[in-house]
């Protein structure tokens, strides 16, 4: 497999926010493909329009083969300063998307185009930042990132999907005490998810 450069780019989920570095998957990404250059451009506090704002000299800059976009969970928040209505959020991820595609690079991959792969917001513990923050209002977001990824022919990993799915289980075992940020259970369950949908799109 020929070495890539990816950019992880999100908010706290990314960056890895109350775990150790090497529990966020970034630092996962490269344990297991140690000769790709990795570069965790995760910031605490992220919207959509913040991460417009900084694509260039976050992103771009390093021209990539391959982006993580991990965003949702604080455009949905209600707390003051974060939330984005859903029409923003819409409107920031498809200009982070074509600002993405109509990049290039000089690998022999993805015919010289960023290969974007979309991560929908996890659900919540709704009793935690209630009403500020749900899992009915972040179902919406996640939602709406798969209809985008879906309009530009981009993979996304349903991350909602699959720890909703935890929801009979021991489900609060997936997050920190806040009921937002991911335990270590819940980067083990979302690492593997990108980890196959890279190597799904990276092997020849």
């Amino acid at each position: 497999m020929d070495p890539f450069t990816i950019v992880a780019f999100g908010d706290s989920l990314t960056y890895g926010y109350g775990v150790l570095d090497q529990i966020a998957f970034p630092a996962c990404i490269k344990k297991d493909f140690p000769k790709w250059r990795v570069i965790n451009k995760g910031v605490n506090g992220d919207t959509t329009r913040e991460a417009l704002e900084r694509l260039e000299k976050d992103v771009l800059v390093f021209h990539p083969q391959i982006i993580t976009i991990f965003f949702g969970s604080n455009d949905c928040s209600l707390l003051e300063g974060y939330y984005r209505p859903l029409i923003e959020y819409e409107k920031n991820l498809r200009s982070i998307t074509e600002l993405v595609l109509s990049f290039r690079h000089e690998k022999n991959f993805n015919n010289g185009a960023i290969l974007p792969i979309f991560i929908t917001p996890p659900p919540v513990v709704d009793t935690d930042f209630f009403p500020f923050t749900t899992s009915d209002r972040v179902q919406l977001y996640a939602e709406s990132m798969k209809k985008i990824a879906a309009e530009y022919h981009c993979p996304v990993v349903d991350f909602f999907s699959a720890l909703w799915a935890k929801k009979q289980e021991a489900y609060e075992d997936f997050f920190q005490y806040d009921g937002i940020h991911l335990s270590n259970a819940g980067y083990a369950l979302l690492y593997p998810m990108i980890r196959e949908m890279l190597e799904n799109h990276t092997k020849k």
